[in-house]
């Protein structure tokens, strides 16, 4: 279990270093905070909303959720938890190849990206459901800090 959640992280890791945000700056404090692999809901990086206001996503980005949200709904109970497992992590990759935010607002855009990840590491054949309804109901957030 160890072993996925590194490989988890080495992927988040990469899916950050490879987003297209060329702007040059000092790292934020989402990006440079230390979480575990074990992390609890209380350790990973919180989303905060545009001084009251809704962040300006990318179109790539929203659409890529609506994606992963069809994936889910459309998730058939015969259908194997790895291929769930690869089919949101297909598409969850392609949310970062994307990725043409830039400043607070791409950095916002991670720390609400970094608790999903989490959730797809965790699908497995005898939690299949139940995570198919947590990614769910985590998905429907997204327009609480995105439009």
């Amino acid at each position: 279990m160890k072993k996925i959640n590194v490989l988890a992280l080495s992927f988040l890791a990469i899916g950050f270093l490879s987003c297209q945000n060329k702007e040059v700056k000092e790292p934020k404090e989402a990006h440079t905070e230390k979480v575990s692999p074990e992390a609890t809901k209380e350790e990973l990086p919180k989303v905060s909303l545009n001084n009251g206001q809704l962040w300006e996503a990318n179109p790539e980005t929203t659409a890529g959720i609506k994606r992963l949200q069809k994936i889910v709904s459309d998730n058939k109970p015969e259908e194997s938890a790895a291929v769930l497992k690869e089919k949101l992590n297909a598409e969850f990759a392609s949310i970062f190849k994307k990725c043409t935010m830039k400043g607070e607002a791409h950095d916002q855009l991670h720390n609400y990206l970094f608790p999903l990840k989490m959730k797809l590491n965790r699908i497995e054949e005898t939690n299949k459901e139940a995570m198919k309804e947590e990614i769910a109901a985590y998905l429907k957030e997204y327009v609480l800090y995105f439009k």
